[in-house]
């Protein structure tokens, strides 16, 4: 190819390559956006799914105004903290509070919305004020500023517990059953959520001076370029207007709505690295009482579940195989419909709709009866299995020497078939303990709920990995000695 030919080949090359050169040149990559979906009203859903609400619209501005497209996920509250640190999204938002804890380890824009906490009820319940709540539990969102102040005045006020949920829709659900006397929690929030619930009342105003702000990664770049956006918006009257759109009226100029105020100080030398971020020897010292604490209910709540799924497991195996026809039938309809519900979705419903017809269990109690049902029915299959894995002729030698059904069934057939049923028994048993991790949805505090809890308090993951450690450590014992009693009774079978 001689000089000239090269040239027409580069400018034809160029020509077909630079409108994608100029692409990936101007298009930035969207800011991810992780939201606690749900928090009225400021991240929900509407009729049609979309997302709305105050700090929605907010950030949806300051991507207009940064020239990037925003892309909102849904993460739990107490996961936000982890997702920011993890870079799994750039700014969280949910009505975040700043607090000198999580200055430490998370950079803050600006705050843009001054806010107290409230108290919610019942209306003609009997509570009145905090004072009413002696003895009493109360509702407040894991991590948020609601749980921060009620697990500080929690002797002042003399809370018998503080439930943590993950929302406001199951703690409110809660209180309308009953089962808690009030939830702790932002007060627009509950203001805007109660508004069309007459038998719902906010009977109190807790002052705490709390400010939101949108919530990045330490000192990272986007920070700063999210407060002088937010600066620019208040300036032209933006945010003030949200706020007339979703809270029906203007805010006073003397607030943060208003104001261009500094941005909370930060360290801008301090650069958290993985082990200050994930394996924070500080905070695991902080906060290790709690996952003890954790560790202890989890173990209880196993358990018991455990033990009672053996015993169900064993007597819907025998009335599955010798029981009558109409008992047959029951116990087939018990395995095989407890078999086919997750536990989530059966947790939620003997928690949460069982109420309602009269039956209301404490978290522990509907979290041992969940897992007990469905453990029941899998171990009823196991039973089944190792039972009818029994060779034939030891039924009729047995009916041959005149042993009654009962003596047949204890000495001679359930040695042999719990013998056989072992490993899968125990690997059954470890994956109830890892199961009680879902309790944690009916604000059980169990290990996984007390680590979440930690890690949202300290905006710190450490917490969450101990927990994972400390699973490890107390299952990993069980899955060895699974592994061992499998090989030594297929040896033995050999």
């Amino acid at each position: 190819m001689n000089k000239s030919s090269l040239v027409v080949f580069k400018v034809i090359l160029l020509c077909f390559i630079w409108p994608f050169i100029s692409l990936a040149q101007n298009t930035e990559s969207p800011i991810i956006v992780g939201a606690n979906i749900g928090n009225v009203p400021w991240e929900f859903q509407d009729t049609t799914g979309k997302f709305v609400g105050f700090e929605i619209d907010l950030v949806n501005e300051i991507g207009l105004l940064l020239d990037r497209k925003i892309e909102i996920i849904n993460i739990p509250f107490n996961g936000l903290f982890a997702a920011v640190q993890s870079g799994r999204v750039d700014i969280a938002i949910s009505s975040i509070g700043i607090t000198e804890k999580r200055l430490e380890s998370m950079s803050f824009t600006q705050p843009y919305y001054d806010s107290d906490q409230s108290l919610t009820t019942v209306k003609g319940n009997g509570i009145e004020s905090l004072n009413d709540l002696r003895n009493q539990i109360i509702a407040v969102d894991t991590g948020s500023t609601g749980d921060i102040w009620a697990t500080e005045n929690k002797q002042k006020y003399s809370f018998a517990e503080i439930r943590r949920y993950e929302g406001l829709a199951p703690a409110m659900l809660d209180v309308v059953i009953g089962r808690v006397k009030g939830y702790i929690s932002d007060i627009p929030a509950l203001l805007y959520y109660t508004k069309d619930k007459p038998n719902l009342v906010v009977v109190e105003r807790i002052p705490t001076g709390g400010r939101y702000s949108l919530m990045m990664g330490k000192n990272k770049p986007l920070v700063s370029q999210a407060n002088k956006a937010i600066t620019s918006l208040k300036l032209a009257g933006v945010i003030n207007d949200l706020h007339a759109k979703w809270f029906g009226a203007l805010a006073e100029d003397t607030t943060s709505t208003v104001r261009v105020v500094p941005m909370p100080a930060t360290d801008e030398g301090l650069i958290l690295d993985f082990v200050d971020t994930f394996l924070n020897t500080d905070v695991f010292m902080q906060t290790y009482p709690m996952l003890i604490a954790g560790l202890v209910v989890t173990i209880q709540l196993g358990f018991i579940a455990i033990i009672a799924g053996l015993i169900f497991g064993l007597l819907f195996a025998l009335s599955k195989l010798y029981g009558h026809k109409a008992i047959q039938v029951a116990a087939k309809a018990y395995i095989d419909i407890f078999r086919s519900i997750p536990l989530l979705v059966l947790l939620i419903i003997i928690f949460y709709a069982l109420p309602f017809v009269g039956l209301s269990f404490s978290p522990f109690n509907a979290a041992a009866v969940a897992l007990t049902l469905v453990s029941g029915a899998y171990t009823a299959e196991i039973f089944r299995a190792g039972i009818e894995a029994v060779p034939q002729g030891q039924f009729e030698a047995s009916e041959a020497l005149g042993l009654s059904y009962k003596n047949t069934m204890v000495e001679i057939i359930l040695p042999q078939a719990i013998k056989i049923v072992i490993p899968p028994l125990t690997n059954n048993c470890i994956n109830v303990i890892k199961d009680t991790a879902l309790a944690s949805v009916v604000a059980m505090p169990d290990l996984l709920k007390q680590a979440t809890q930690a890690q949202a308090v300290a905006a710190n993951p450490t917490p969450l990995i101990a927990a994972a450690v400390i699973y490890l450590m107390f299952l990993l014992p069980l899955v060895l000695w699974v592994s061992r009693l499998e090989v030594k009774f297929r040896r033995g079978s050999r």
